[in-house]
């Protein structure tokens, strides 16, 4: 009877937890995409890029600057693209993949397959997103009638499906921190699928609060105090070089309710010691402890609630799968790629419980 309890309660327990994290995750994924369309400073459009900074107050002088730098990261992005070495879905993201989660290679396999493939379309998302493995792309062509962009009515697209496949990898972490400075990690050897273990060490943080009353105009404004700062709103009135990522932290009560909110921007190296400090009261420097963190990351220029929401549901199975309960009042999202730019990496993270 005891043991038979004891289940229950385990179970009872699972789930309330995972009730609770789904609830909050499409709490903050809701207001993700609700500001993407005005928020992302992402793109190539310099009218949109220069209205926003114009509207968030920039000088002409800082605008110019910013735009005569956005040319030249948009030449080398190009050059990047054209040089870049294709690898494999587990390589781009870092751990290998559960099996459960490959929904191609489910019982119900080709019925349901071809259902999501056809909801995606209705969706506009890019197909592909999640097909990893050469026999699944040769089903796909020969239901649609081939590579290059021909749907079954045989109308011409504009991308071959193997450069939607590709472009719907996750940029590998390694390429992203060879080309811009990123939080110092050590990846952790833990056993297990569907997740990569991280450790993420000790450094300081420059942080504002997001307000969850308005998450969609909290959200942008959070962004706009951080990139400010970086760019001058400081004491000091230097600027600071971007790193990545940019992380979101979302705090909820037993409930699900959200109690709070932070966006957070690595401050570099060469800053640590000696951060300048922010001018605008809302804004300050914060010294984290390390952390052990547990990520899936994903790319593609997605932000819709559903996808976030089945990326945490997959990470809190794959690490139940091997024992590992984390942190149940917070959750976390990460960018480490600006929206619109090439290859893209976004995570969904939790914290180890022995880290809070």
């Amino acid at each position: 009877q005891s043991g038979h309890y004891g289940r229950e309660h385990y179970y009872y327990t699972n789930n309330l937890r995972m009730l609770r994290l789904l609830t909050v995750s499409t709490l903050l994924t809701i207001a993700l995409s609700l500001v993407e369309t005005e928020f992302d400073f992402g793109g190539t459009d310099k009218n949109d890029i220069e209205n926003q900074l114009r509207e968030n107050g920039f000088s002409a002088e800082a605008i110019g600057k910013l735009l005569q730098e956005d040319d030249k990261d948009l030449e080398k992005l190009i050059k990047e693209m054209e040089e870049e070495v294709d690898v494999s879905w587990n390589e781009a993201k870092g751990y290998d993949e559960c099996e459960e989660f490959m929904w191609w290679k489910r019982k119900d396999g080709y019925k349901n397959w071809k259902k999501d493939v056809d909801d995606e379309r209705e969706d506009g998302y890019e197909i592909g997103n999640e097909i990893e493995e050469e026999e699944t792309v040769g089903q796909y062509k020969r239901e649609r009638g081939g590579y290059h962009g021909k749907s079954h009515h045989g109308k011409q697209g504009s991308k071959s499906w193997a450069d939607k496949k590709k472009s719907c990898k996750p940029k590998p972490l390694d390429q992203i921190c060879a080309e811009i400075e990123c939080a110092p990690h050590e990846k952790l050897n833990i056993s297990g699928c569907g997740f990569e273990a991280r450790k993420i060490l000790s450094a300081k943080w420059v942080v504002t609060t997001v307000d969850t009353a308005d998450m969609a105009e909290g959200y942008q404004s959070s962004f706009w105090r951080l990139f400010k700062y970086i760019n001058g709103a400081n004491a000091d009135q230097v600027r600071i070089d971007m790193t990545v990522p940019v992380i979101n932290k979302w705090w909820y009560d037993d409930n699900g309710d959200v109690t709070g909110g932070q966006m957070a921007f690595y401050i570099p190296a060469v800053h640590q010691d000696a951060p300048p400090a922010p001018t605008d009261e809302a804004v300050s420097v914060e010294q984290w402890d390390e952390a052990i963190v547990y990520d899936r990351a994903f790319g593609g220029n997605r932000r819709d609630p559903d996808y976030y929401k089945k990326q945490f549901m997959y990470l809190w199975k794959a690490l139940d799968k091997v024992g590992i309960t984390p942190f149940t009042g917070m959750s976390i999202t990460a960018g480490f790629t600006r929206p619109g730019w090439g290859r893209q990496r976004n995570e969904v993270m939790f914290v180890d419980d022995g880290s809070m």
